[in-house]
């Protein structure tokens, strides 16, 4: 069994399990950052309309666990008529939430308890886990000791809350407009889309996409082509507007792969560009260092431009360029 295939099909839990693998797997605090902060986006997830259905019992639960400290959280100065603020049916959201140090160590639990969720047919019938409170694992793990204990350096604490808010600031605005431009229906699939890590969506069309894949490979050109033609009419179904419900979430899944694969580049491009036009003003230094080149940098040293992109893409007009520099680190 694969161990995805715990949660149900809409994906935030198996979301939540993976930031919880992220975190909990090593003990480099920069890696804590960028996890936390993708923590805090999700965690933001609980408060958005368009959930699909699976995933709406969840966000529920999350609502109601952390309303009671993003209701409170607004900076000095911030009323609650911030003209930011994110409509929501659940209940308005402050346009600067800030949230606190407990709710950072209540998301953090929770993504753990997903974590174990997902691996726990990895591990059982193994005498080594089983007999332990989940809690109890929890509080012996060495990140979740960093977190609480006394001796940690306020340094460290103050970057995870410091990420964890910027993600839930980032995830409050949804998914950036450079992720979302419409795009053409396309008629083939990403080369990453079915691979590994992917579930097994359900409905016929899912079903047939998997039956497509798994025939032998074409015995001549003529039966490649039609294979492909048949994939290429599947795949256009997924972008009619009247999907059938029992498709939805595949077709769904499959559109959202489509405009990743297509924006993703362009985004990652401008935040080349961005990174490489501040080093041309800094006599390639960063942060008094010089400065490696765009393709060296890690995803989490090169994410920061990512969303520096989204931020100036999203201003508002007339906005200077002072305040979306602020507002975008």
């Amino acid at each position: 069994m694969k161990w995805w295939s715990n949660f149900p099909p809409g994906g935030v839990q198996l979301r939540e399990a993976v930031f919880g693998h992220g975190l909990f797997k090593t003990k480099d605090p920069k890696s804590w950052n960028w996890d936390l902060e993708n923590l805090g986006r999700h965690c933001a997830e609980a408060w958005r309309d368009d959930l699909l259905e699976e995933d709406r019992i969840w966000a529920e639960r999350h609502r109601k666990k952390f309303r009671r400290w993003i209701d409170n959280s607004r900076p000095l100065g911030v009323g609650r008529r911030n003209a930011g603020a994110l409509p929501s049916r659940h209940g308005r959201l402050d346009g600067h939430p800030a949230p606190p140090w407990p709710m950072l160590l209540e998301a953090v639990q929770s993504a753990f308890f997903f974590m174990l969720e997902a691996f726990k047919n990895d591990h059982e019938g193994t005498s080594e886990l089983a007999p332990i409170d989940p809690t109890s694992r929890l509080h012996g793990t060495y990140f979740w000791r960093t977190l609480t204990s006394d001796d940690t350096a306020a340094e460290i604490r103050a970057e995870a809350l410091r990420a964890f808010r910027r993600g839930f600031r980032i995830g409050r605005r949804g998914k950036p407009r450079t992720l979302t431009r419409p795009i053409p229906p396309m008629l083939t699939s990403p080369c990453y889309w079915g691979g590994p890590g992917y579930p097994e969506f359900p409905g016929p069309s899912a079903a047939r996409e998997r039956a497509i894949k798994a025939l032998p490979f074409p015995a001549n050109r003529e039966e490649l082509t039609a294979r492909d033609e048949e994939l290429r009419t599947l795949y256009a179904t997924a972008w009619r507007d009247d999907v059938p419900e029992e498709d939805r979430i595949w077709a769904a899944a499959f559109r959202n792969a489509c405009t990743m694969s297509v924006n993703s580049p362009r985004r990652n491009a401008l935040a080349q560009s961005a990174y490489e036009g501040y080093l041309r003003s800094s006599d390639g230094r960063f942060g008094g260092e010089p400065a490696r080149p765009w393709p060296s940098l890690s995803h989490v040293a090169s994410e920061p431009w990512r969303s520096f992109v989204d931020r100036v893409e999203e201003a508002p007009e007339g906005e200077s360029e002072l305040a979306t520099t602020e507002a975008a680190v």
